[in-house]
């Protein structure tokens, strides 16, 4: 499973506007990609829902960028 891809099509289901091809793994949520408070939580919301783990309000003030989400769903898949 291609976590990073996943995130990316999430977030394009979140705001259209987002232009996914630029994301990298180092591309700040709020900075880079222009998100809101609301969109990181819709955010969270599809990402428990498509993996099938949770996040609480700690993991969620700990990720600045997109692949600290990548780094975050690996370590929460493995714990199981």
């Amino acid at each position: 499973m291609d976590i990073e891809a996943k995130l990316k099509e999430l977030l394009h289901g979140i705001d259209e506007e987002i232009d996914v091809d630029a994301i990298t793994l180092e591309s700040n949520l709020m900075d880079d990609i222009g998100m809101s408070s609301v969109a990181l939580l819709y955010m969270s919301v599809a990402l428990e829902d498509e993996f099938g783990i949770d996040f609480n309000e700690i993991d969620m003030k700990e990720t600045k960028t997109a692949g600290d989400i990548v780094a975050l769903i690996e370590r929460k898949l493995q714990q199981g």
